[in-house]
């Protein structure tokens, strides 16, 4: 039983403890009963366990803040212009999430499996109602999530669950209404009035009308305009062969050539306008995950803070605009935890700005001589290292130091190389007027790289996809020592075996996430078209309704 993204525990607490409410929805799902197959059972199981996975992922993606400062995949939400939408913390969390199942089920959708597809919506519905109401009812988000919930529940011919949909589809149209205007005015302003991206979306909410209506008595005239209505929609979405073969002939592909006339309505003129505005935008989007997938190696130099972040991008460009070198500014910012304030007080500081310009001096000193010494002063002027000895293989070190552990005096002086005089002068100005002026000069030292290997091509940038390397998996277990049972490794086995299937789809959620605004309405219409003429048939004849022998042939529960 899941709610509100959580599943219930049995255990002691009572259901208010747990959150739960008389208002509250409840996901359910079940395995085969005890008359069914073995096989059954244990599908039904592994789609449960699925699911989990798939919410688990969802709830840690969302949880992630869109600045990147870590190894994991972060997802940023954007406007249908590109730009960053700045959402209260819970709003974008809930958001997130809902958004993210979404795009899952309508590619679980595509791939046939309604009805994982349908547990999948139901989450996402219930991460989307926990917004705030006007948040939710300026975007049609929601409303979009509703139809597809409903043509899911129609799809796995199930007439019981269809005719009580009737309270998803009224919300929907309602949404609808808010978002884009009652005379579609507001959806106009985005997409300029040569465009109606929005046809195939209000034709299937008209076809989905007409099926609740028609499986529930509704009266026939009402049942029927709703059909008309869509009728008059769907031909309006076809797409003449002359003009395609124009557009074809013009070097148009034949995707974006079908979308552009769909969308302007069939008009050859406004659909190459809106190719054309379609491949610039792709071209922006494309040079947006360039720029993000490059800093995701550049930020590698810079090394992690203390506590194990990257270099907050934002603020680096900040304090680069206001004519601070980069690599000290990245250096600043490194050793104040991104906080951009003190950053720039370090750098407007003259004697600070000092200290850090020789630390970097004597980084890139040591990195062109591979010497890993530490720094040996006396008194207030001792430099400070990797105060956990962090190596380049620990992952999870809460320093971004790769210097190793030992201290250079413990090393025996037979093996100890000879340093560069130069190298050894510039030691000993560092150390001079690090002690003369009481600071301690911030060092990475080594290669820089610590836990942060370079990105191994898995970087993208979507909706809302800013992407970065996907983390090394760094088992929390205890393995095989410490005297524990073999109960207790098999729960540890257990807890990294599901901590990688999460890891993999959450993977999976990141390149599932749609990156293109336009892609939402862009729908394929040919079986809205066969429920039409079917059912105005049936309705043109006078034919008895067929609810007993449709529901007969349909399974599961009566209601979601």
């Amino acid at each position: 039983m899941i709610v509100g993204g959580r599943t219930l525990q049995d255990d002691s607490r009572t259901l208010q403890q747990a959150g739960v409410t008389a208002s509250s929805r409840i996901l359910v799902t079940r395995g085969g009963g005890a008359d069914a197959s073995a096989a059954a059972g244990n599908a039904g199981a592994d789609r449960a366990r699925r699911l989990e996975w798939v919410r688990k992922a969802a709830e840690a993606l969302a949880a992630r803040d869109s600045r990147g400062l870590s190894d994991d995949y972060a997802l940023d939400i954007e406007n249908q212009a590109g730009s960053s939408v700045p959402v209260r913390l819970e709003d974008r969390r809930n958001l997130v999430l809902g958004l993210v199942l979404h795009d899952k089920a309508k590619a679980t959708m595509k791939r046939g499996d309604f009805a994982t597809a349908l547990d999948e919506l139901i989450l996402a519905e219930e991460a989307l109602a926990l917004c705030d109401p006007a948040l939710t009812s300026c975007i049609d988000n929601l409303p979009l999530l509703l139809i597809d919930l409903v043509w899911a529940a129609y799809k796995l011919g199930d007439i019981r669950r269809l005719a009580v949909s009737r309270d998803r589809l009224a919300r929907a149209r309602a949404g609808l209404v808010r978002a884009h205007g009652s005379g579609l005015e507001r959806l106009r302003s985005l997409t300029g009035s040569a465009f109606s991206p929005e046809l195939a979306t209000y034709m299937r909410l008209e076809v989905l009308e007409g099926l609740v209506g028609y499986y529930s008595g509704d009266n026939r005239s009402a049942v029927e305009a709703s059909f008309r209505a869509a009728q008059t929609k769907w031909r309006r979405l076809q797409v003449s062969d002359e003009a395609l073969a124009i557009l074809r002939g013009m070097g148009y592909g034949l995707q974006e050539s079908r979308r552009g006339l769909r969308l302007s309505g069939g008009d050859v003129t406004a659909a190459v306008d809106f190719i054309l505005e379609q491949r610039k935008a792709g071209a922006e989007r494309s040079a947006r995950r360039k720029r993000v997938e490059d800093w995701n190696y550049e930020r590698v130099k810079y090394g992690k803070t203390a506590s194990g972040n990257y270099v907050d991008a934002d603020q680096l460009d900040r304090l680069e605009g206001l004519g601070y070198d980069r690599k000290l500014a990245a250096e600043a910012l490194r050793r104040n935890e991104n906080r951009g304030q003190d950053a720039l007080d370090e750098l407007g500081s003259k004697e600070r700005r000092r200290a850090l310009e020789l630390g970097l001096m004597l980084q890139e000193g040591l990195k062109a001589t591979g010497d890993q010494g530490s720094l040996q002063g006396s008194g207030a002027a001792a430099v400070s290292v990797s105060p956990t000895g962090a190596g380049p293989n620990d992952a999870g070190g809460a320093a971004s130091s790769s210097v190793p552990s030992a201290p250079a005096e413990s090393m025996p002086a037979a093996v100890a190389e000879p340093m560069d005089p130069k190298l050894a002068a510039l030691k000993v100005v560092v150390e001079a007027f690090a002690a003369a002026k009481g600071i301690t000069i911030p060092m990475k030292g080594g290669t820089g790289t610590g836990s942060g290997a370079a990105p191994s091509g898995v970087s993208k940038s979507s909706t809302a996809a800013y992407a970065s390397a996907a983390a090394a998996e760094s088992g929390s277990g205890s393995g095989s020592g410490s005297g524990s049972g073999s109960s207790s490794q098999e729960t540890d086995e257990s807890a990294k075996s599901e901590r990688k299937e999460v890891k993999a789809v959450e993977k999976e959620l990141v390149h599932l996430v749609e990156s293109d605004p336009m892609a939402a309405y862009d729908i394929d219409v040919s079986e809205e078209g066969d429920i039409i003429s079917t059912f105005l048939t049936l309705l043109s004849t006078g034919a008895e309704r067929l609810t007993q022998s449709a529901a007969a042939s349909g399974g599961g529960d009566a209601t979601i």
